[in-house]
């Protein structure tokens, strides 16, 4: 294994790596951060299967007020057609759902330009583009499976061919559509290993349909792999999601918050009464106390005998 290992991380460092070249179009230099050499180049045109580096992808960071920024929706930060070797950052605009920090928005955007090169400019379904992109950039995440969860608990069960169409609406199925392209995609790769994407694009680039190429690499219609990506979404992977999301969190939060709340209240509420009750029956006491004192001032105080005639003689005192 660890033979195999070292001849397949020296294949990826002998393929030369495609050249990223950033242009900050905000008439301000703040590219430091993405003008270091990334080292994820290598591994998303292994993932590919691209040998050979290809012409440099022209990065682009543009300003929230220029035609490029206008031109898409604003929860959009970064964009690419694939196939002129172009990417355009929003800075402004990141993170932003589906994606991350700055530099797995590149990657994101990067990934699509290689798998247009991998399939020789042929057509793709969005949604594995869209899916390996995301795999690509390390940007499928805990929101998106919460997505997924609660997608899966409506009961709607998108057939693959109809995926894509999620894509035009408006921003809760466009998230739906990254949700779910991510988790399919992710699935295919945990059934059919990393090697899968290679497999598909080389055959695109050859002139098959993608799902021709997609029964060719698994066996399985396109159909058979969205019937079977639903069966294993089990109700644990259905509800763990919603569970562990920040939603949930916040919810937990507030709701033991308000229990605390309560709960202060109600010894506070117990604790005045207390409080009260002591009061009155100190007020009632007071009165009678002060009676008492009076009638005890107002009393003679008793005095000693002096007669002895009255007493018998054994009582008197012996000189």
């Amino acid at each position: 294994l660890i033979l195999l290992l070292s001849g397949g991380l020296e294949s990826i460092a002998a393929i030369e790596t495609t050249r990223l070249i950033l242009e900050d179009q905000r008439g301000v230099s703040r590219t430091a951060g993405l003008e270091r050499e990334h080292s994820w180049v290598p591994g998303l045109m292994d993932l590919m299967g691209l040998a050979e580096a290809g012409p440099p992808i022209r990065v682009l960071l543009a300003a929230e007020s220029s035609r490029l920024a206008l031109d898409v929706p604003p929860w959009v930060s970064g964009y690419t057609d694939g196939r002129s070797n172009l990417v355009v950052l929003l800075p402004e605009r990141t993170p932003s759902y589906p994606d991350g920090a700055l530099e797995e928005v590149l990657a994101h955007e990067v990934a699509h330009v290689l798998l247009s090169r991998a399939s020789g400019g042929r057509e793709v379904p969005r949604w594995f583009n869209e899916g390996l992109a995301m795999m690509a950039g390390r940007s499928w995440g805990l929101r998106d499976r919460t997505h997924l969860g609660l997608g899966l608990l409506s009961g709607e069960r998108i057939p693959l061919w109809k995926l894509d169409d999620l894509f035009q609406g408006d921003r809760p199925r466009v998230e739906q559509a990254y949700a779910l392209s991510g988790a399919l995609v992710q699935d295919l790769l945990e059934r059919y290993g990393t090697g899968l994407p290679r497999a598909l694009l080389s055959r695109v680039a050859r002139g098959l349909s993608f799902e021709d190429a997609l029964r060719q690499a698994t066996g399985a219609t396109l159909i058979e792999v969205g019937e079977s990506f639903y069966e294993r979404q089990t109700a644990w992977r259905r509800w763990l999601p919603l569970v562990t999301s920040t939603a949930a969190l916040w919810f937990g939060i507030a709701a033991l918050a308000i229990v605390a709340a309560s709960k202060r209240r109600r010894r506070n509420r117990l604790a005045l009464a207390a409080l009260t009750a002591e009061e009155e029956l100190r007020a009632r006491a007071a009165p009678e106390e002060e009676k008492e004192e009076e009638e005890e001032e107002a009393a003679p105080s008793p005095q000693p005998s002096t007669d002895f005639s009255k007493s018998r003689h054994e009582d008197w005192p012996v000189n």
